[in-house]
């Protein structure tokens, strides 16, 4: 389920969808969906430089910020979400959204930099809506100044897998990055390769995105996210006290919150 799999919305419950046959990419920039091939017919990951080209000419498209983000409507309530993609399949959109269902993940390309740890935390767990497609099993966040996060669709499984994957991935690219500032991007035709998706969108479906912008923006507002850095000890301290890491921070979840609301459920 961690690859080429999405969450789809049906009347009362949701199904889980895995199609092992995508070989291509989702990337979402602006709004805006992209599409290109990172497997060959084999199953082997393409050269490094033709995936680097590919998103070079991403981001030379000098489009503006879509009017209608159709990534909002994965925020909304599952019922009525699921009503709204019938209509969009009804409304000829059969293909694009096989496109965006079946990739092997999603990229998000982030246009900003990251101001500070609030900041990243807002980001990373919901941005502003334009720029995901929360559906999608897990999708890799990148901002503008090289930093990345991940979200993830939890219905699917749980954080084990993801951080294990995650690991995995910044361990071979630091370790043995196959590209590098000075790396010479592939000579490929990347206007052929790289497809942008468009959906057919009728008055009732823009207003359904504008809608579910609102119900976005209201519930955002309503999350404040506060940090700080603990410098007196971290998970190797508490490992060599015979402590879990993991159920520390769930004792430190239950005492916040019994502070705050005067009980533990």
């Amino acid at each position: 389920r961690l690859f080429n799999s999405t969450r789809l919305p049906k009347p009362n419950r949701d199904e889980l969808a895995t199609d092992e046959k995508g070989r291509h990419l989702l990337v979402l920039r602006r709004g805006h969906f992209y599409v290109f091939d990172v497997l060959d017919k084999d199953g082997n990951i393409v050269q490094a430089s033709e995936i680097q080209a590919h998103l070079h000419h991403i981001l030379s498209d000098t489009s503006s910020e879509s009017e209608f983000p159709l990534g909002y409507l994965t925020s909304e309530e599952r019922n009525t979400w699921a009503l709204l993609r019938q209509k969009l399949l009804d409304n000829g959109n059969q293909e694009a959204l096989r496109k965006v269902d079946s990739a092997v993940f999603c990229l998000c390309l982030d246009d900003f930099p990251i101001k500070d740890p609030i900041h990243l935390s807002h980001n990373m767990l919901h941005g502003s809506g334009v720029n995901r497609w929360y559906d999608k099993s897990f999708s890799i966040i990148m901002m503008a100044d090289g930093t990345a996060g991940v979200n993830f669709e939890h219905s699917w499984g749980d954080g084990v897998a993801i951080v294990r994957f995650q690991n995995e991935v910044f361990k071979d690219s630091t370790q043995r990055p196959a590209v590098s500032p000075q790396s010479r991007m592939a000579n490929v035709d990347s206007n052929s390769a790289v497809q942008e998706l468009h959906f057919h969108l009728d008055d009732s479906l823009k207003a359904a995105i504008s809608s579910a912008k609102k119900k976005f923006d209201t519930t955002v507002s309503s999350l404040t996210i506060a940090s700080m850095v603990f410098q007196r000890g971290g998970k190797e301290s508490l490992k060599a006290q015979k402590l879990s890491p993991d159920s520390v921070a769930q004792l430190a979840f239950q005492m916040a919150f019994l502070r705050q609301y005067g009980q533990t459920t």
